[in-house]
C-alpha cells in the first residue's frame, strides 16, 4: 500500500497524511491543518491580525458571492405548485 504526502498541522502539530485534513496552496504558500477547528482557529487570528484594509475587500467579495450561491440554492429548492 503507498502512502501519500505526509502533512503537519501548523496550529498543533499533528501529522496527517494526504487525503486528510485541509490543505491550501496558494503559489510558494502551502497551510496544512489536521482539522477544520485548526483552519478555524488559524482564520480568526488571521482575521484579527491582519490589515482592516487588507482583508476587507476579499471579504465583502467571498461574502457576496456566498450569499448569492445561497440564494440561488434555496430559490432552486422551492416547491413550485402549479
Amino acid at each position: 500500500m503507498v502512502k501519500g504526502a505526509k502533512y503537519k498541522c501548523l496550529v498543533c502539530g499533528r501529522t496527517f497524511y494526504e487525503g486528510q485534513g485541509i490543505v491550501i496552496r496558494r503559489g510558494d504558500l502551502e497551510l496544512a491543518f489536521h482539522s477544520a477547528r485548526c483552519a478555524a482557529k488559524f482564520l480568526r487570528l488571521l482575521v484579527e491580525r491582519a490589515e482592516s484594509d487588507c482583508v476587507k475587500s476579499s471579504s465583502i467579495r467571498v461574502s457576496k458571492e456566498l450569499e448569492e450561491a445561497l440564494s440561488k440554492r434555496l430559490e432552486a429548492k422551492k416547491k413550485v405548485i402549479a
